[in-house]
């Protein structure tokens, strides 16, 4: 029963307000509140909205509702829950008040520290204002007054007619800085700057409470809402007699006539009262003529029952903000070119069934045929909500037209081509009035086809039919077919260009354009076609299965992709249109958008917000009217859409707010107290993964919005959100500084340039910072010190070991040799092994050193000592010792053996071997290879090239 009565009550909406241009939307936030019934909307000069709940203070950014309140997570952090009002200081402060004391809320750090404990601890606060720079706080018998700090100031009495104490109910600001405050039952009083005291003014007439005071948008009087009289309007500077003046009483959804009025307020649109009541919503407009107020929306507004409802407010940007007990709190916008909606209450009537809407076609002064799905074929006046159904005729009853998805409005007026499905008979069909006829039918069966799947009549009497293989040209004059193309594929659409060309798109083989029986132009690059139109400018407009809008151009053949700028999510596009103003229109299952391609703004309308009355939009449900408004149709009824210049007129400078950043789980603006998002963030190496929540703050439209975000330092291109999103995330950021920037679109899409940035600093793990970085640095010179100092060490201790050992044996081997020693020599021969491997290890060494550096014409003996680790004098023992030669010697018999097997290459000649050797003087090269060997390197190389020729001389022979 409630979920019926909450769905009753958004019919009732729509019906009562759609066809003057004002919207009503529930508050979106509303599931998210600790309790729905509001008891004050507030609006902050950032953009957020405030709600006062009977469970907390809480702050909506559009996507999350953040709650202010004592309980387990923040005991005693209020008195009471219960918030009665809130107001904003010039610093941006949050004042509100419960019905026991008053707090302020610092957003910069979220923090709650209760204000003057000494007045107010345990008051019930009736309202708190801001004004003349200085901050006022109602209580029963006390106005009380404070500087922006929160310091007071000074108390004024208040008291009644009576001279009891009362309290201020309403409180205004004048746009000429007056301050006007209504008094319950005391009537209105003007506050006296000079004399600082507030002045009961004239109450001749006010013999009632006045419970609130707004002045009006566009003149300098007042309007008073009471408690007896409903809305008076109040001019101080009128006679007596024209001070106060009553206007009609307003009645409400029972019929009744409504005295009491709680709150006012005034949008600046038609310059409308809007007001709450005890027991509706009124809305009343100023009629200058006669000085008094007109109702404007009466009993059908809402639901047709008393409904409890409190506070009202105009925003920003002049939506009424209403606050409901037993209702859902609701939002009241003014838009233009709101669509036209028929729920078709005479179809749901008359079939038993919701209106789903199959196929739609324009009949003409206010008739539209319809396709009821379950039903057939329908002709609907939406003038007067009357149907007929085709089986109300005998003459077409029997007639295949209760299963119509395809419908093509004819040449003739008010006519229409129906296709009955998965079939090959069209029919064509007339009205006069409410009756409809039959007056051709057109069957083509054919081996080639199985079933008709698009009809388009063109200016030459020909009636092109698409089928499930191809395309047909039906001459209506000759009734014969005059073209066929039976191999184009299935088609899904069909219609002509200014000069005459035929249009087909397919869902698997392209694009074609077709004049009388040719194929101009073949384009199959894109496939699954569901829809197409042409703009005003001959391009065309290509919608797929896959949820993509191209757009072709036809004269230079290229494809331009526009699926991501149309915002679109790869829902497949049931129907694409162009309207007058060079706007795009696509329809998803679940979206309609209208998309302007010179600015890149659109407007939205999704079925899952309720905003409107579709559920549902029916993939085969569209038409153009002949009044050039687009009809779209589905479940559970049709709408209207008038194409207008609204988008072309769009571009707001939208700020982006931070709403909330998140570290390690933890909120740094609501459990960090100490954040200041200005400063910036550092985060550490343990806790380097971040999220950003943010919001433009158009709560009505938050589900319109884009965002661009990215990590300056980090990316250099914006990343972008879904449409809806309104956070991201970065996972183990990096050491380093950055900045996080991120902007919005506005309610149409058109990007801000307006981008808001955080600074943002990672710091390094310890092991990263630049005193660890020095700390390896020397500790690793340390050991590279210490590892060098002993290696030189043991090369020392080893090459005198070495040498010492060579000594004794080189010893030992001379004193063997000595003549009468052969007796001692054969008792130690088997130590002679010793000294051989001794010298064979270090001739290996000498002999590889002197190889590794045998181009090198600078090698010499001190080089070859450096490499082998051994003193030069050391070196020159040694060697002589073992093979009878100085290094010198040595090195020069290594490179005359390399010489040697250089020289035996048929493709090195002497000075190649001569240069290889680190020899550059050939003829030093010369002396010493003759001095080796007895012949000269050109000797000995011809030598040995006449020796294998002889060789080979002798084998032939053979």
């Amino acid at each position: 029963m409630k979920v019926f009565s909450l769905l009753g009550w958004m019919l009732l909406c729509c019906f009562g307000l759609y066809a003057q241009n004002i919207k009503m939307t529930r508050i979106p936030s509303v599931p998210q509140l600790p309790v729905s019934a509001l008891h004050r909307i507030f609006q902050d000069s950032e953009g957020y909205m405030w709600y006062g709940t009977v469970d907390g203070l809480c702050r909506d950014d559009g996507y999350q509702i953040k709650v202010f309140r004592s309980d387990f997570e923040t005991p005693n952090l209020l008195n009471d829950n219960t918030v009665q009002c809130i107001a904003e200081a010039d610093d941006g402060r949050i004042w509100f008040g419960t019905d026991h004391g008053a707090y302020i809320l610092d957003k910069k750090g979220y923090s709650i520290v209760p204000l003057d404990t000494t007045h107010l601890s345990s008051s019930f606060i009736m309202s708190i204002w801001n004004s003349d720079g200085f901050m006022w706080v109602s209580k029963t018998g006390m106005l009380l007054k404070y500087d922006m700090k929160g310091t007071f100031v000074k108390s004024y009495p208040i008291t009644n007619d009576d001279g009891f104490p009362s309290h201020v109910n309403g409180f205004c600001k004048t746009r000429q800085k007056d301050i006007w405050v209504t008094i319950s039952n005391n009537g209105v009083a003007r506050y006296d700057k000079t004399n600082d005291t507030f002045v009961i003014f004239k109450r001749s007439y006010l013999s009632y409470t006045v419970t609130s005071i707004i002045q009006d948008v566009k003149n300098d009087f007042f309007w008073l809402g009471t408690w007896a009289h409903g809305v008076v309007k109040f001019d101080p500077w009128a006679s007596e007699e024209e001070m106060y003046k009553s206007s009609p009483l307003p009645v409400n959804s029972q019929g009744q006539q409504e005295t009491r009025v709680l709150y006012l307020a005034q949008d600046e649109e038609n310059g409308d009262l809007w007001f709450t009541t005890m027991s509706d919503l009124i809305s009343m407009r100023y009629n200058k003529q006669t000085g008094t107020l007109e109702q404007m929306h009466p009993q059908n507004m809402l639901s047709p029952f008393n409904k409890m409802l409190n506070d009202i407010i105009r925003d920003k940007n002049g939506n009424i903000w209403v606050a409901a007990f037993d209702m859902p709190s609701f939002i009241i916008s003014f838009v233009n070119k709101q669509p036209i909606e028929y729920s078709l209450d005479a179809l749901r009537n008359r079939v038993g069934f919701n209106p789903a809407i199959m196929a739609v076609c324009d009949a003409g002064e206010n008739y539209v045929w319809l396709s009821q799905e379950r039903t057939g074929l329908c002709l609907y006046n939406l003038k007067s909500n009357d149907v007929s159904l085709f089986v109300d005729y005998p003459d077409i009853a029997r007639v295949p037209l209760w299963a119509v998805k395809q419908m093509a409005p004819s040449q003739r007026k008010g006519n229409v081509w129906v296709i009955q499905e998965n079939s090959s008979m069209l029919f064509e069909l007339s009205h006069s009035g409410q009756s409809m006829r039959l007056d051709k039918k057109i069957s083509l069966p054919s081996d080639s086809y199985s079933y008709f799947t698009k009809v388009y009549e063109d200016n030459n009497n020909l009636l092109w039919i698409g089928t499930d293989k191809g395309l047909i040209g039906y001459s209506l004059s000759e009734d014969t077919i005059r073209y066929s193309f039976p191999q184009l594929g299935y088609v899904s659409a069909i219609l002509s260009d200014k000069k005459g060309g035929i249009w087909v798109s397919t869902l698997k083989d392209g694009v074609y354009k077709i004049k009388e029986d040719k194929v101009l132009k073949c384009w199959n690059e894109v496939k699954s076609v569901s829809c197409m139109d042409l703009s005003g400018d001959g391009n065309l407009w290509i919608g797929t299965t896959e949820g993509s809008v191209l757009l072709y151009d036809g004269v230079a053949d290229t494809c331009e992709d526009y699926t991501i700028v149309c915002g679109l999510n790869g829902d497949a596009v049931n129907q694409i249109v162009a309207d007058v103003y060079g706007h795009l229109w696509v329809s998803t299952n679940q979206r309609l958008i209208e998309y302007n391609p010179r600015n890149n703004a659109q407007d939205s309308y999704l079925t899952r917000d309720k905003s409107f009355l579709l559920d549902r939009f029916i993939p085969t449900t569209m038409c153009r009217m002949l009044d050039g408004k687009l009809a779209f149709g589905g479940i559970p009824g049709l709408c209207l859409f008038t194409p207008s210049d609204k988008l072309d007129k769009v571009g707001e400078n939208v700020k982006t707010v931070i709403t909330d950043v998140v570290v390690k789980d933890r909120s740094l603006l609501f459990q960090e107290p100490g954040t200041r998002l200005e400063k910036g963030i550092t985060l550490t190496r343990n806790s380097n993964n971040i999220k950003f929540n943010f919001s433009s703050l158009d709560i009505l439209n938050a589900k319109k919005i884009r965002y661009a975000y990215r990590m300056a330092g980090l990316e250099k291109e914006w990343s972008y959100t879904g449409i809806g999103e309104n956070a991201v995330s970065y996972k183990h950021l990096p050491k380093g500084d950055y900045i996080f920037e991120v902007k919005a679109t506005d309610k149409y899409g058109v990007w801000s340039q307006n981008v808001t940035s955080v600074r943002v600093t990672c710091l390094p793990a310890f092991y990263e910072t630049w005193w660890a970085k020095m700390f390896y640095v020397l500790f690793g010179l340390s050991l590279i010190l210490l590892w060098a100092r002993y290696d030189i060490k043991r090369r020392n201790s080893k090459n005198e070991e070495l040498y010492a050992d060579s000594v004794e044996l080189a010893k030992m081997r001379d004193y063997l040799r000595m003549p009468g020693n052969d007796k001692v020599k054969a008792e130690i021969e088997i130590s002679d092994m010793e000294v051989v491997q001794l010298d064979e290890l270090l001739l290996q060494k000498i002999l590889k050193a002197v190889e590794d550096n045998i181009s090198e014409p600078d090698f010499d003996v001190s080089i070859l000592a450096e490499k082998v680790g051994m003193s030069r004098s050391s070196l020159t023992r040694k060697l002589k010792s073992i093979t009878g030669l100085t290094p010198l010697e040595y090195i020069k018999k290594v490179k005359m053996k390399h010489a040697k097997i250089l020289l035996e290459d048929r493709n090195k000649n002497v000075s190649d071997v001569s240069l290889f050797l680190g020899y550059f003087n050939r003829k030093h090269f010369t002396k010493c290879f003759k001095d080796e060997f007895g012949m000269t390197p050109s000797e000995y190389q011809k030598s040995i090239f006449d020796r294998v020729e002889s060789v080979q001389n002798s084998g032939g022979n053979e």
